[in-house]
C-alpha cells in the first residue's frame, strides 16, 4: 500500500487539526507546516501526494507560493489546492489556477466535500510537461 502525504499549509485564521484529523481517518500521513519557508523546505526535502495551501500563509500567500512551486518544480508529480475563508470572489478563482493550483475551494468546507476534492485532485492530476515549462 503506497503512503499518500498532504503538505498542509495552514493560516492563523481557523484551527487546521479538523482538517488534519479528517484526512489522517481516510488514510493520509498530513504534515502541517505554518509558512511559506517552511513549505519549501518541506519541498526541498521530499515531493508530497498533494498540497493544500491556505490562502493566507505566514511570508508569500498561497497564491504566490503556488507559483513559486510551479515555476521551481516544473516537472512536480503532485496537485495543489488553494482553501480560503476571505478570497471568495471568481477572479480570486481564475488567479489560484493561473498560479498553478489545480482547485480553489471557500471555506469553511464539508467533511464529505473536502476528500472528494482530495481524492479527486490526487486521482486525475497529470503532472505539467516540463518541456512547455521551459519554452
Amino acid at each position: 500500500m503506497m503512503i499518500r502525504t498532504i503538505y498542509f499549509a495552514h493560516d492563523f485564521q481557523e484551527s487546521p487539526e479538523p482538517r488534519k484529523h479528517l484526512l489522517e481517518l481516510s488514510g493520509y500521513v498530513v504534515r502541517l507546516l505554518t509558512s511559506h519557508q517552511e513549505l519549501m523546505a518541506a519541498l526541498a526535502e521530499r515531493p508530497p501526494s498533494l498540497v493544500l495551501l491556505d490562502t493566507l500563509l505566514e511570508g508569500k500567500n498561497g497564491f504566490a507560493a503556488a507559483e513559486e512551486i510551479t515555476q521551481r518544480y516544473p516537472e512536480r508529480t503532485y496537485p495543489i489546492l488553494l482553501c480560503t475563508t476571505i478570497y471568495r470572489s471568481r477572479p480570486f478563482r481564475e488567479e489560484a489556477l493561473r498560479c498553478g493550483a489545480q482547485d480553489y475551494f471557500l471555506l469553511p468546507v464539508g467533511a464529505d466535500e473536502l476528500l472528494r476534492r482530495v481524492n479527486q485532485a490526487i486521482a486525475y492530476f497529470v503532472p505539467p510537461d516540463p518541456q512547455k515549462a521551459v519554452a
